[in-house]
C-alpha cells in the first residue's frame, strides 16, 4: 500500500462535519443589505445572494461586519425583476425529519436564542456570541469563562428593551434551485443558508411549514419519512407589525412540478420502504 494512503483521518476530527456551523457554505440569501455609509438596512424588499463569509469595513468610524454581494449571482443581485428579486427556489439536501422532535431537522433548520453581548461584559476576543441556549439550558460568557446555567428564557432581563441584547436566531440551509427555463437557470446552485432574527418568521413561518411536513408524513402512515430532495420556495413580502410599522416578512411553501405533491412525494418514500422490505413501524 502506498504509504501516503496508510492512514487516512485523525482521530477526534470530523464528528461534526456537515452539521451545524459547519457545512461548506457556497452563499447566503438576505434580506436587503447594509448601507454602505451608515450600516442601516436598505432595500429590504428583495433578497441579495452574498458571498458567505463576511469582511470587516469601517463605518462612520466603526469596525462593521459586511456580507459583500457575490460575484457569481450579479445576474440575480443586479435584477430589476420584482418576482425574481422577491422568490428564491431551493431543495432540502439533508436527511431531516421530526419524528424525534426539532433536533431531527437541525442540519437544515436550526434555530435557538443568542446574545451576542451582554451588556456590562467584556466581548469575547474571538467575537464568539456571549450566550447561546434553548430556553431551559444555555451557555453564558461571563468576561473570563464560559458558564453552562438554566436559561430563564422570557424571564431573562437580557431579553427585555428595544433592542433586546437577547434575540432568536435561525438558520435554514439548503440548495439553491433556479427555472431551466429562464435566463438566470445558469445560475450556481451551491449549499446556501438564510439566516433570520425574526420571532414572527421562527415561530408564525418556518416552524409551522415543518410542522405540517411531519403531519402530513405520519398521516399517510411514514413513520420513516425524510425530508431529503423537497422542492420548495422562500418569497419575501411585507406584514404589519407592532405599533404599526411595515416590516419584511417571509412566506415557505412546498414547490412541487406539475403533476407532483406532498401526497406523491411520501408515497414514493412509501413504496420504496416496501420494496426493500423496510418495516413501517
Amino acid at each position: 500500500m502506498n504509504q501516503n494512503y496508510q492512514f487516512q483521518g485523525i482521530d477526534g476530527l470530523g464528528k461534526n462535519a456537515g452539521s451545524g456551523r459547519n457545512q461548506a457554505w457556497g452563499a447566503v440569501v438576505t434580506i436587503g443589505e447594509k448601507d454602505s455609509k451608515r450600516g442601516n438596512p436598505t432595500a429590504t424588499d428583495k433578497f441579495f445572494i452574498k458571498k458567505p463569509q463576511a469582511v470587516t469595513k469601517k463605518i462612520n468610524g466603526r469596525s462593521t461586519l459586511i456580507r459583500e454581494n457575490d460575484p457569481d449571482f450579479v445576474r440575480y443581485n443586479d435584477s430589476q425583476n420584482p418576482s425574481l428579486r422577491q422568490t428564491i427556489r431551493f431543495n432540502i439536501v439533508h436527511p431531516i425529519h421530526l419524528r424525534d422532535g426539532w433536533q431531527g431537522v437541525a442540519d437544515a433548520f436550526h434555530f435557538q436564542l443568542k446574545a451576542f453581548q451582554i451588556p456590562g461584559t467584556p466581548v469575547h476576543e474571538k467575537s464568539i456570541p456571549a450566550c447561546v441556549g434553548d430556553g431551559k439550558k444555555a451557555r453564558r460568557w461571563d468576561g473570563k469563562e464560559f458558564k453552562d446555567i438554566d436559561c430563564p428564557n422570557h424571564l431573562c432581563k437580557f431579553r427585555e428593551g428595544r433592542p433586546s441584547p437577547c434575540k432568536p436566531f435561525a438558520r435554514l440551509a439548503f440548495q439553491l434551485r433556479w427555472d431551466q427555463n429562464q435566463p438566470w437557470g445558469v445560475l450556481p446552485t451551491p449549499l446556501t443558508k438564510f439566516e433570520t432574527k425574526s420571532w414572527y418568521n421562527i415561530d408564525r413561518v418556518l416552524m409551522p411549514f415543518f410542522a405540517g411536513l411531519h403531519k402530513q408524513a405520519i398521516a399517510l402512515g411514514l413513520q420513516n419519512y425524510t425530508l431529503y430532495g423537497l422542492p420548495a420556495v422562500i418569497k419575501l413580502g411585507k406584514r404589519i407589525a407592532g405599533r404599526g410599522n411595515v416590516v419584511p416578512a417571509v412566506s415557505v411553501a412546498t414547490d412541487f412540478p406539475p403533476g407532483m405533491t406532498l401526497q406523491s412525494f411520501f408515497l414514493q418514500q412509501k413504496q420504496f420502504e416496501v420494496t426493500l422490505g423496510i418495516p413501517s413501524d
